[in-house]
């Protein structure tokens, strides 16, 4: 299967979310194993997601390894943790010292930018210490396999030692600029390629040079329909110039949900987020489904980790779809598959090699594929949440009303710091948060 697949898919679209367990969303697909009474972002806040399960694969023993961000983002990008962060995960997420690591950056410092010239032109905050953490070497970057330099075990890495190319929107994106605290803040600009602004510097090496500078990194409070948007912008030139890389990277994080006092357009609610990250996955299926590459593209997508809901199987259960030509279809899938597999399958599919002894002992993910289910299709759908935003959606159905509006989430969540993914000191406390919100007078899920 593999042999023929490689002959016939030619690009891999791999999208990396944020921290959902599969009964949180598909527990009411009405098919797998799903647990409705623990779904607080069903049918009709993420009717794209559903569809995509319903009519492709519905992974429902499918596991993230990793138990937060810091150690998911590496799972999600290299199929294991490094030294380094397998001991200092804990302390950050502990409150106990350490700084986010794990996309790029060292101490809060751009390590993807050698020189001190470069790092003051990107953030011009930066110390000016020249010997403050010199040269773009990240102590917390995975080695590969034998023979490469140390610290490039990525899955770019070793799609650019096959010598494919690769385009990058939103991974390891330096956050700094962010921030209301920055010196000079990267505004929240709708349609930033018009407005000659760039929002997106990225923090590694390997990454500068393929990565789209319009393309906003994880911002809770910008919404994905955007991301998505500037994603397509680049899609129609390289249908345009027949020029698809081989593998792109796409980050869409707004399932995270947070920053509900500084959301643009109203996107302000849980449902609303939830809605408007459903909706630029759907939206971007459905502008592949209708390009030349609709034939020789299969668009992966998996969340980093599954912190952020109870389920009913195990905590690390999550979603994860897989969309496009020769992927079964209605089909109900079992198997216990992990982040690993996901990766494994993506190595097999573009011929890379191994990015370690992770993904060379796990396999592929045989059983999704089917050789005769070459044609596909979908259409994307907003959730009539979005209805209630000021997104400039194609069309508008009847609004639905969220349980609470945007000054409820942001009196509630006034504790919590949005500026970044998983700096919420206490996660707990936020999942209760949002499950009385969303959930009213249901007890919490217990342990």
């Amino acid at each position: 299967v593999i042999t023929e697949l490689r002959k016939r898919i030619k690009h891999i679209i791999y999208i990396v979310k944020e921290n959902r367990t599969y009964d949180q969303v598909l527990g009411d697909l009405g098919r797998g194993n799903g647990d409705a009474k623990l779904t607080e972002f069903g049918w009709s806040i993420t009717p794209n997601l559903h569809q995509l399960a319903k009519s492709f694969v519905d992974l429902d023993n499918f596991y993230d390894p990793g138990d937060v961000s810091g150690d998911g983002w590496p799972w999600s990008t290299s199929g294991r943790e490094s030294d380094f962060g397998l001991k200092a995960v804990p302390l950050i997420y502990a409150d106990r010292g350490t700084a986010y690591e794990y996309e790029g950056v060292n101490r809060n410092i751009n390590v993807g930018l050698s020189s001190l010239a470069a790092r003051k032109k990107a953030n011009p905050d930066t110390s000016d210490d020249p010997d403050l953490l010199p040269g773009a070497i990240n102590v917390v970057a995975p080695d590969g396999p034998v023979d490469t330099p140390a610290g490039r075990g990525y899955v770019w890495d070793a799609a650019l030692r096959a010598e494919l190319r690769v385009r990058n929107y939103g991974f390891f994106v330096d956050l700094s600029r962010y921030t209301k605290s920055a010196g000079n803040p990267i505004p929240r600009e709708r349609d930033p390629f018009n407005a000659h602004l760039q929002v997106a510097y990225v923090a590694d090496p390997k990454l500068i040079g393929k990565t789209d500078e319009y393309f906003r990194g994880i911002d809770l409070g910008f919404p994905d329909y955007y991301r998505e948007l500037e994603w397509e912008r680049e899609f129609d030139n390289y249908v345009k110039q027949r020029a698809l890389p081989e593998l792109e990277l796409v980050r869409f994080g707004g399932d995270h949900m947070g920053g509900f006092d500084s959301a643009l357009d109203g996107v302000n609610t849980p449902e609303k987020q939830q809605a408007d990250n459903d909706y630029a996955v759907g939206r971007l299926v459905e502008k592949v489904t209708k390009s030349p590459y609709k034939s020789d593209t299969l668009i992966f997508v998996v969340e980093d980790d599954a912190q952020n809901g109870a389920d009913h199987v195990d905590s690390h259960r999550s979603t994860a779809y897989i969309v496009g030509p020769y992927i079964k279809q209605g089909a109900v899938i079992s198997d216990r598959y992990t982040t690993v597999n996901l990766l494994r399958s993506i190595e097999e599919l573009l011929n890379l090699d191994h990015l370690n002894i992770n993904t060379a002992s796990q396999c592929p993910m045989l059983k999704i594929f089917d050789l005769e289910k070459e044609s596909w299709n979908f259409v994307a759908q907003p959730s009539n949440y979005l209805a209630q935003t000021q997104l400039p959606l194609p069309h508008r159905a009847k609004g639905s009303s969220s349980t609470h509006d945007g000054h409820y989430w942001a009196e509630k969540t006034a504790q919590f710091d949005f500026s970044r993914e998983d700096n919420l000191g206490d996660p707990e406390a936020f999942n209760r948060i949002i499950w009385a919100g969303l959930k009213n007078n249901i007890p919490y899920p217990g342990d």
